[in-house]
């Protein structure tokens, strides 16, 4: 697939996009920015950096503080809401993105869509999460054993080729929720499946197409303040470009596995 055709056609579609699409990326971050805080609050974490933070200044030593959560069950139910909340802008925000490539209607109110296929949105997101850490036991299991075995931490570098089979897992079930979301009359399992037969082969290709962003990330970190304007633009034009991604590799797949036409009488 041609990476820089691809990139080119998604800035097209975000340059004809109204609103502009950075401005919706800036809601999501912010909303997203607003659950990340509550739930900190909630945890009990904002007042333990607090409590460590006032005692550092007094006595010049960082002590341990455990984070005590607020609200008893109450509050742990609200910490699994506002968690829930943020999958399902995650999924919104692919919606969104969906739009924007497509040349179709898009604005602010698609980061929420995802609330009308509500379980869906969890499951789709849930399901190859577990698979991938899963196949991550690969890594976790022997690393772990071999550290608490020789005591030596430097296992957990020496053990990386065997994180392997979970990126590829990764990336096998990555275009999951887009077919989830062109689908809705199939079950999330399949949805998985079926992004796993998608991607056979394709793995490595969609690898290199999130590496050429590095460039863009590594700006976003050099630069002060532009750095975080810069990164609001970059996290939709990757989304529009993985949803272009998404595009072009669903319809050659199904181009090549579509059933052989019959000739006419």
């Amino acid at each position: 697939m041609d990476r820089k055709k691809l990139k080119n056609e998604a800035r097209e579609a975000m340059r004809q996009a109204r609103p502009n699409p950075f401005w919706v990326a800036l809601l999501l971050v912010l909303v997203m920015l607003g659950l990340e805080l509550l739930e900190v609050s909630i945890s009990g974490t904002l007042d333990a950096y607090r409590t460590m933070f006032a005692s550092m200044l007094e006595k010049g030593v960082v002590e341990y503080v455990r984070p005590l959560p607020k609200g008893g069950i109450l509050g742990s139910l609200l910490q699994i809401a506002l968690e829930l909340m943020a999958l399902e802008l995650t999924v919104g925000f692919v919606i969104y993105a969906l739009r924007v490539w497509r040349r179709e209607k898009a604005g602010c109110g698609d980061i929420f869509d995802a609330f009308g296929v509500f379980l869906r949105a969890i499951l789709i997101q849930l399901i190859p999460g577990l698979l991938v850490s899963l196949w991550s036991l690969i890594y976790v299991v022997p690393v772990t054993g071999l550290i608490v075995a020789t005591g030596q931490t430097w296992w957990l570098f020496a053990g990386l080729p065997l994180m392997i089979p979970s990126i590829m897992a990764l990336y096998s079930y990555r275009l999951a929720v887009y077919i989830m979301l062109d689908n809705p009359g199939a079950g999330c399992w399949q949805c998985v499946a079926l992004s796993r037969e998608v991607m056979r082969g394709h793995r490595w290709e969609l690898f290199v197409l999130d590496m050429s962003f590095i460039g863009w990330a590594l700006l976003c970190m050099v630069l002060p303040l532009v750095g975080l304007i810069l990164a609001v633009w970059v996290s939709v034009y990757a989304q529009v470009v993985c949803a272009g991604y998404y595009d072009r590799r669903i319809a050659e797949f199904m181009t090549r596995n579509a059933p052989p036409v019959e000739p006419g009488i």
